[in-house]
Parts: C-alpha cells; sequence; structure tokens
C-alpha cells in the first residue's frame, strides 16, 4: 500500500494512494483535496492510508495490521522529522513489523508487546530496547489520538529499565598526551584541526561537519554554531534545540591550527579545479574533492591516533564529554558548561556530568556537619545559662 503527495496550487494539495489492482489488471487509485498546508496534506494521506488498509476504500484487505499503523505514522511525520529522527524511526518501525506486524492493531494486547520486547532484549542493548519501546509507544499513542485505536496497547507494560551509562572520558593527562600525538602526527591537516577542535570547544560532529569559514570569527576568538549536518539525510539543517545555536570562544593554539587548515584547503582546491570541487558552501572541514567528511572515516582516522598516541579508544564523540569534564573538574560552573555544549538547560548538563564534579559529595557532608553543629552548639550553651547571669 503506497501513497503521495502531490501539489496542486500554492494552498492546496491532492493526497494519492495506490490500490492496487482491478480484475482486469487496471491499476487503481484513490485521491482527495485537500487544502492547507504540506503538514495538513501528509495527515490526511495517513488517515487515507488506514482506510486502504481497513479495507473501506474498496480494494485493500481488511483490518489494520501493526505493520500498517506503523507505516501511517511514518508516513504522517515524514515531513516534520529531522532526517537522522525519519532514518531511525524507519529502523526500530521494520524491526517492530518483524515481529507483530502480522497482528491486527486491535488484536495487539499488552502480552504481546511484553513478549516482543523480551525477544529485543535478546538482540539488542538495555538502552536500544528502551528506544525501541518508546517509539512503539509514541506509534500507539498517535494512532489512538487518531481514532484509529480505542486503547494503547502499551498501558501496563512496564518500560525497560534504564541501566544508565556512566561518562567514563578522557583524564587531563590523556587528552595532553592525544594532543602532543596529534600535533606530532603527519595526518591531514584537516582531521587534526577537526579533533582538536571538538576537544576544546566540545561541539557535535555533526555540527563540525556544517561549520562554515564565515562562522569562525579569527578577530574576536569565536565559532559560531548555527547549523548542523544530518548523515543519513546528508543536509544541513537547523540545530534540535535553539541552545544549539550558540558562539563559542576558541583558544589561540586552536585558531592557528585552523589557519594552517585553511591554508592546506586553498592548495588542495587548486589542485582538484573548479569543477571538480564539490563545496559551494565554503564549509571548514572538506574531503580532497570538496566534499563533507563522513562520520565513518573520521571515526576511522580518530581510532588510528588513538592507537598511535597510546591512549584509551573512546568515540569521537567522547571528545565532547572529556570538555565537559575537564572544565567541571576545573571547577567551571554547570551554567557556563550547559552554554558551551549547548544544551537546552543546565539539568540535563548535570543529569550527564554530576558524578565528575569533584568532591561534591564530600563537600555536601561537611555542609550538613557544620550546620546541624553550628544549632546543636547553640543550644547546649542556651542551656547552660542562667537568667540575668553570666556564666564566667
Amino acid at each position: 500500500m503506497r501513497g503521495h503527495v502531490r501539489r496542486r496550487g500554492k494552498d492546496s494539495w491532492q493526497v494519492i494512494v495506490y490500490l492496487g489492482k482491478d480484475d482486469t489488471g487496471k491499476k487503481v487509485y484513490r485521491s482527495q483535496t485537500v487544502r492547507g498546508t504540506r503538514q495538513d496534506a501528509e495527515r490526511a494521506l495517513a488517515e487515507l492510508l488506514v482506510k486502504a488498509h481497513r479495507g473501506e476504500l474498496g480494494r485493500a484487505p481488511k483490518g489494520l495490521t501493526v505493520a500498517a499503523l506503523l507505516d501511517a505514522w511514518i508516513e504522517a511525520h515524514r515531513r516534520s522529522w529531522r532526517p537522522s529522527t525519519l532514518n531511525n524511526r524507519e529502523k526500530i518501525a521494520g524491526t517492530w513489523k518483524e515481529l507483530i506486524g502480522h497482528i491486527g492493531a486491535e488484536e495487539l494486547t499488552p502480552a504481546s508487546v511484553e513478549l516482543a520486547l523480551a525477544g529485543l532484549e535478546e538482540r539488542l542493548k538495555r538502552s536500544s530496547v528502551r528506544e525501541y519501546y518508546n517509539s512503539l509507544k509514541r506509534a500507539l499513542r498517535w494512532a489512538r489520538i487518531r481514532k484509529l485505536l480505542f486503547c494503547d496497547p502499551t498501558e501496563g507494560v512496564p518500560a525497560p529499565k534504564d541501566e544508565g551509562r556512566e561518562i567514563d572520558p578522557w583524564t587531563e593527562e590523556e587528552a595532553a598526551q592525544f594532543l602532543e600525538r596529534l600535533e606530532a602526527s603527519r595526518e591531514r591537516k584537516a582531521y587534526k584541526a577537526l579533533f582538536r577542535l571538538l576537544l576544546v570547544t566540545g561541539m557535535r560532529i555533526g555540527e563540525a561537519q556544517a561549520l562554515r569559514w564565515q562562522d569562525v570569527d579569527f578577530r574576536a576568538g569565536t565559532v559560531h554554531i548555527r547549523r548542523t549536518y544530518s548523515q543519513p539525510g546528508r543536509c544541513f539543517h537547523e540545530p534540535k534545540t535553539r541552545g544549539s545555536r550558540r558562539k563559542v570562544p576558541v583558544d589561540s593554539v586552536t585558531l592557528a591550527w585552523l589557519r594552517e587548515w585553511r591554508k592546506e584547503q586553498l592548495e588542495e582546491k587548486l589542485r582538484a579545479g573548479g569543477k571538480e570541487w564539490a563545496d559551494r558552501e565554503g564549509l571548514v572541514f572538506t574531503t580532497r574533492k570538496g566534499e563533507v567528511i563522513a562520520r565513518t572515516t573520521a571515526w576511522f582516522v580518530f581510532a588510528r591516533l588513538c592507537r598511535e598516541a597510546g591512549v584509551r579508544r573512546i568515540k569521537v564523540h567522547g571528545l565532547r564529554h572529556t570538555h565537559a569534564s575537564l572544565l567541571l573538574k576545573q571547577n567551571v560552573h554547570p551554567k557556563v558548561v550547559q552554554e558551551r555544549l549547548g544544551h537546552s538547560n543546565v539539568k540535563t548538563t548535570l543529569d550527564i556530568y554530576s558524578h565528575l564534579l569533584p568532591g561534591v559529595q564530600e563537600a555536601a557532608v561537611r555542609a550538613v556537619e557544620e550546620a546541624l553543629n553550628r544549632r546543636i552548639d547553640g543550644r547546649l550553651t542556651g542551656a547552660t545559662k542562667k537568667p540575668g547571669k553570666e556564666r564566667i
């Protein structure tokens, strides 16, 4: 069962659903005109697909299955989700369709969901199972709001426990050891500048991929993060939250590395020639042909540099965690760390990194002890005094 949206006018859309072939072999379609935004048309398409799967349009098999419901959910949000989110939800929906897609949506029970979750726990990490559960719950809640379901089969099904992942970033010594090796390395200056920038700013790899030279202010010593890059969608888009759009001060050494890389990049551009050079946006980090540096390539180069430096191999995203931990261990205020990382609020920062704050528990014990002792000492002193007289 397939469908698509076609623009008819400025505020007019045509929603078309393919229903299969009739007895003569002729393709059968159903269409509907929708006035409003593209999002309105996408919602109408999702509802039309559901009706088609129920058999209400004449040709589709009767009975809305979980697979059809998930397809409708994806179609309804295809334009509103970010490419990376869409890619992830499609993958998750595909797994659920394998497990319970054949079951009728109204026949799905909490027991069916629990059995499927048990199967997932044998294949995936606990954190991934929780993510799959949450996606299914969102889809079923959407279906219930759209009156496609009478009840949510996930109600009463306990969510997989989140065991929590304690961040284990590099120590100050490991970070310094890596930077020493990075400076001495004969690696392309693009990667050298990239990994140093990630470590000293805490920016995300997608934000670095989307960085343009116009976003780097060498005079002020700052980098403006205005957008990010989606690897699955191969496109640039706005950051996820308002806080992600930020200005981050950068140290002079990192700026010098960026200047050196800029010279090398211009030489590569000349060698490639104007027609062969892919970049038309003035990207900071590019391949020798001007393309966006792929994350897989960055991961491979980073792993090799970790081995050469003799430090623990962490993920590239671990450079962001290391940046945050180094700041917190130097008693930099969490609010400042939050602003540098681009978290939406300081609570997110503390939830992730609070265990890295130096001596927090010890300081809390001392504060309670001092407060109680002052109260107790005051009461004891008052009890030993007599009215009108002072003890000498």
